[in-house]
């Protein structure tokens, strides 16, 4: 019985020892995990000390390069700029059909920048135009009437053509089949113009 006991009590104590054991190297793996975790912070912190002493230099450069630029140098450089702005400003045609027209004779309506005016402003500004526009209009009607007994030629078209206000020129052209951009280039007014004035009249 006793030979038994000892068995058992040695292969618990063997077994106690292979426990000890296993749990000292999972304390050295703990340990070294926090060896390098403290190197890796240890380096971390290295980097970016020596991030933010470089960016201090840098920035200290900086200054020091603003610092030399003298106010005179700031002012003509100033001075040059609106001196450009200037001969830009000359440059550019104060007329718009100028600023349409290339250099080919062809119209560019596309870079002009768009006006947006609310419907009634646009329309009021119209209603006015056909109403000049039919006073100038009322004291043609006779020469008109003369000639259309008579067979139209080409310069009987250009004079009525010229005696029709804007928009009444542009509706014509529009029953025709010509599109705005064509209206425009013929009417040398803006494709934007053109497009309002069909639209009000439709």
């Amino acid at each position: 019985m006793t030979i038994i006991l000892i068995a058992v009590l040695f292969i618990l104590q063997l077994l106690s020892f292979y426990f000890l054991i296993i749990l000292n190297t999972k304390l050295a793996k703990f340990k070294d995990l926090e060896k390098k975790q403290e190197r890796l912070m240890r380096e971390m912190d290295d980097t970016i000390s020596i991030y933010l002493a470089d960016m201090k230099d840098e920035n200290d450069r900086l200054i020091q390069e603003l610092q030399r630029v003298s106010k005179s140098e700031i002012q003509n450089a100033v001075k040059q700029k609106e001196q450009i702005v200037r001969q830009k400003e000359q440059e550019q045609p104060p007329s718009l059909t100028k600023e349409e027209s290339t250099v080919d004779g062809s119209v560019s309506l596309d870079n002009e920048p768009r006006v947006y005016v609310p419907k009634n402003i646009v329309a009021n500004a119209y209603s006015r135009q056909q109403q000049t526009g039919a006073k100038n209009d009322a004291n043609k009607t006779e020469a008109k009437v003369a000639q259309s007994a008579q067979e139209p030629t080409d310069a009987t078209k250009k004079e009525e053509a010229k005696s029709l206000t804007i928009e009444q020129q542009a509706v014509e052209l529009a029953k025709q089949g010509k599109t705005a951009e064509e209206i425009a280039k013929q009417l040398q007014k803006g494709k934007t113009e053109i497009e309002l004035l069909l639209k009000f009249h439709h």
